[in-house]
């Protein structure tokens, strides 16, 4: 058993000479954080390093030209539930993916609405200063889509996507929706077939027509896009809707 008779003290080398503490000083300035804009553009440099972001914008093109007729329009973009870019790194990369992708495809960045019930201040001042436009109220979310749109809404709730999917159930509407979200067809997997007919028809009904194309893991963000896909429903793919009017007939 270890003694201690109060003689034991730590010792030095003789040639050695123990440093001083230092005090501390007072009224040292505080150092600034870095700012919304600044951190947002550290996440796209860390989004742009390696391939990950140049293969998927390439995936998204691909997926643009099989889902939408060609013309000469840039889509609409509808960005619902990202999270707090301000506070969320998650969220800045996905900001900053989208952002990459508008000026990919040429897409004005106030064609881009975009709403979270989460966002400050400071998220506001930072996508004013993006030129994105806010949308005024939350619809949570049914929001109609009237011309061929990117609905970015990644990691939402599915009671959310099944909004967006009621809201434009229509022959017209729903070949509008071009969605990079959550793969729908993982819920039609792990939700018993009657319990997601009953409660989310929606997406039970068009989960199985969808093409899916699922983002590659990206490194630098491990969480902000795992399970994330590009899914649209082809030209043709819903003919058979066309003889089954019971189909678009919603509990």
């Amino acid at each position: 058993m270890l003694q201690n008779d109060g003689s034991a003290q730590f010792g030095y080398d003789d040639h050695f000479t123990p440093a001083r503490t230092r005090k501390k000083r007072k009224n040292r300035p505080q150092v600034a954080p870095p700012s919304p804009a600044v951190l947002l553009d550290k996440a796209a440099e860390e989004l742009a390093h390696g391939d990950w972001l140049r293969d998927t914008l390439r995936l998204l093109r691909e997926s643009l030209e099989d889902a939408f007729a060609p013309s000469d329009t840039a889509p609409d973009v509808l960005c619902l539930g990202l999270g707090s870019p301000t506070s969320s790194r998650d969220a800045r990369a996905q900001l900053a993916f989208l952002l990459a992708a508008c000026d990919d495809l040429s897409i004005d960045r106030t064609n881009v609405s975009v709403f979270d019930p989460v966002f400050t201040d400071q998220d506001t001042q930072l996508l004013a200063q993006l030129r994105l436009t806010p949308l005024p109220e939350d619809k949570v979310p049914s929001y109609a889509l009237r011309s061929p749109t990117i609905v970015f809404m990644p990691h939402c709730d599915l009671h959310l996507y099944e909004n967006i999917l009621r809201e434009n159930w229509s022959r017209t509407a729903l070949p509008n929706a071009l969605l990079i979200a959550n793969r729908l067809s993982e819920y039609a997997e792990s939700i018993p077939s009657r319990k997601l007919a009953s409660e989310h028809p929606c997406v039970a009904r068009l989960a199985p027509y969808l093409s899916s194309r699922p983002l590659r893991a990206c490194a630098a963000f491990p969480t902000a896009f795992n399970n994330t896909s590009i899914q649209y429903a082809r030209p043709g793919a819903l003919a058979f809707a066309e003889r089954d009017a019971r189909w678009w007939t919603l509990p």
